[in-house]
């Protein structure tokens, strides 16, 4: 039968184990690298073709196409880095934009729309033009043309699709919302999304899917919380702990996208010139780490199994030349494989490490040791300190005991003599034992370091 002092011994070393063994790590040099090298590959996929300036979808290909010049441009932002080349972007961005005869609204276009604007290119350029000092007052004024595109495209429900008259959808409505939000747009226009993105949620659970009354999935229940989470009020406490529950049981590391929403598909039909025709619209979509994104937007505890490890399964994944992989073009870089994983690992260095290097050992949820280069060395200097005054006290003990007595015996002498308490004669008498333990103090010394000299 054990011991108390056994099973004292085996929840040492259980706890021992923990610290030794934690249930997760992540190392904000790690992050930044990983980070460092999707923006790497943005760079040398830059296109500067006459007029135009940015990347396409797949970054293979030479010529620069709107929304996918936006969304690069946009990454550069969530990751805190300035793009060398960014006017230029701004400039073709710009140039692209369609305005209404009045001189109003202005949205864009895609390649495939044939100058017939849409609100997945439009958000995507609000976004991307809105961050302070984008550059020139052109930029400020097609910012308010995509804005008034947005507000003019939005649907008598409150919700957003391609353009005004058709379906309102999760992931438009929240794209939209987000933009609008990121700019200063119209708070009213913001407030009636809401109350529209809100009443979308599934009857059935704390989720949302790609329509309303769809069955929810990750991907659109993730951006539906990135757009009403940042809005004050806008959900419960209640709600919010439910739906970020709902997503990290469904969060799997390295399961980067899920099969019912790995691409978005449908029709959208459009006017070109006098006749009607229809394009499919194809938005890939990354699930796991927009999730990632999405908690710790909504402000969920960086410091979570799922969180950590969902983060190291994605600066695993990633591809030599920076980029992850498209599941239905492997062998293609692209845009679409990159912006959502640098937001996912850009939030859990901005969550874990704010000076953006250090090591976190997460010994359980909610705690961990993290530890910084700065860290580092003000513990070792504190340990220093603390061992070089505790070793030295240790040497000096008796030393230290035999002088406490006669300062404050000496003292005590000195305050009575003051008083007249005592006379001369009585305090010069008292001053014996200080004398004594002094010169006791001096023949101890003596003898240990002769002791020591001699071993």
């Amino acid at each position: 039968m054990p011991t108390r002092a056994h099973r004292r011994r085996s929840a040492h070393h259980r706890c021992g184990d923990e610290l030794a063994h934690p249930v997760a790590a992540l190392s904000g040099k790690s992050l930044s690298e990983s980070i460092d090298r999707a923006l790497s590959c943005l760079r040398v996929n830059f296109r500067s073709p006459e007029g135009t300036a940015g990347w396409y979808h797949f970054l293979d290909d030479p010529n620069p196409g709107i929304t996918a010049s936006a969304v690069g441009l946009f990454t550069f932002r969530i990751a805190g880095q300035e793009f060398e080349r960014a006017d230029e972007i701004i400039k073709y961005l710009v140039d692209q934009q369609i305005v209404d005869p009045d001189g109003g609204a202005g949205g864009w276009a895609v390649r495939t729309t044939n100058g017939f604007p849409i609100i997945e290119a439009t958000a995507w350029v609000v976004r991307a033009l809105s961050p302070p000092g984008t550059g020139r007052l052109a930029a400020s004024d097609a910012l308010r043309g995509g804005v008034r595109f947005l507000e003019e495209n939005q649907n008598t429900d409150f919700g957003w699709a391609s353009y005004a008259g058709q379906p309102s959808r999760v992931f438009h409505t929240a794209l939209c919302m987000l933009a609008l939000q990121e700019c200063g747009g119209p708070p009213h226009v913001i407030d009636n999304a809401k109350k529209w993105l809100i009443g979308a949620q599934s009857p059935d659970a704390p989720a949302w899917g790609p329509l309303p009354g769809a069955p929810p999935t990750l991907l659109h229940t993730s951006f539906a919380l990135l757009a009403l989470s940042q809005l004050e009020g806008a959900l419960s406490v209640n709600t919010i702990s439910k739906t970020t529950d709902w997503i990290l049981e469904r969060l799997e590391a390295g399961e980067h996208v899920e099969r019912s929403s790995t691409v978005e598909e449908f029709d959208v039909p459009y006017p070109d010139g006098d006749r009607q025709t229809v394009f499919q619209n194809v938005l890939p979509h990354f699930a796991g780490p927009i999730a990632v994104t999405a908690l710790l937007a909504a402000g969920v505890d960086p410091l979570q199994p799922k969180l950590f490890t969902a983060a190291s399964a994605i600066m695993r994944d990633q591809g030599p030349t920076g980029a992850w992989e498209l599941p239905r073009s492997p062998l293609r870089e692209s845009i679409w494989a990159i912006w959502p994983f640098v937001s996912a690992l850009s939030k859990m260095r901005e969550a874990v490490f704010p000076g953006r290097t250090g090591e976190a050992q997460l010994l359980y949820p909610g705690c961990a040791l993290v530890q910084t280069q700065v860290s580092a060395r003000r513990l070792t200097s504190a340990l220093l300190m603390r061992n070089f005054l505790l070793n030295w006290v240790r040497r000096r003990k008796v030393t230290l005991a035999l002088w406490s007595i006669g300062v404050v015996y000496s003292i005590g002498a000195v305050v009575l003599y003051l008083t007249r308490a005592v006379d001369r004669t009585e305090f010069l008498v008292g001053l014996i034992l200080p004398a004594l333990l002094l010169i006791f103090q001096l023949i101890w010394g003596a003898r240990r370091r002769r002791g020591g000299q001699g071993q």
